[in-house]
């Protein structure tokens, strides 16, 4: 079977799917207002809407290198990578989701043409290969998921 299966099968399990370890990250923004979004448990905390602005666009970056965007990077603690948010609309908010679904949407697409072979290739400009890259998006969602779960529940 190829390897690209798996990998779509746990990216929609911790989008919508049922997940071991807890809610999906779907589950976990159902009903989510954007006031919601944006309340923290101290000023200096991350809220969910910056949690899930961070997990796109890193989502965005393997994206750009899954389809052959070497030039494109996220440099860590810039607005790219954390972007701060005090005030939500309920309109940004609907974007804010929207451009995660799309990020979802986009990377089953892109996974679904990766053969095991092209999975493990190189990501260009990087010492690691697709196979890594894709899994640590895996990683990098279910870590983020497990702190939005708990702020939703601390901000309830």
């Amino acid at each position: 079977m190829q390897e690209s299966k798996h990998i779509k099968d746990a990216l929609r399990h911790l989008y919508e799917g049922e997940v071991w370890h807890g809610p999906s990250i779907k589950e976990i923004l159902l009903d989510m207002t954007a006031q919601d979004a944006i309340k923290r448990i101290t000023p200096r905390s991350k809220n969910i809407a910056e949690y899930l602005v961070h997990i796109t666009n890193w989502r965005i970056f393997a994206l750009e290198k899954l389809t052959g965007g070497d030039s494109y990077d996220i440099i860590l603690n810039s607005e790219a990578d954390w972007s701060v948010i005090n005030e939500l609309s309920e309109e940004r908010w609907e974007e804010i989701l929207q451009n995660y679904e799309e990020a979802q949407t986009e990377l089953l697409e892109v996974v679904d043409t990766y053969s095991n072979a092209k999975l493990e290739a190189t990501v260009p400009g990087r010492k690691y290969s697709f196979y890594t890259l894709i899994h640590g998006v895996i990683h990098h969602d279910v870590y983020h998921s497990g702190q939005m779960m708990m702020l939703k529940r601390l901000t309830a």
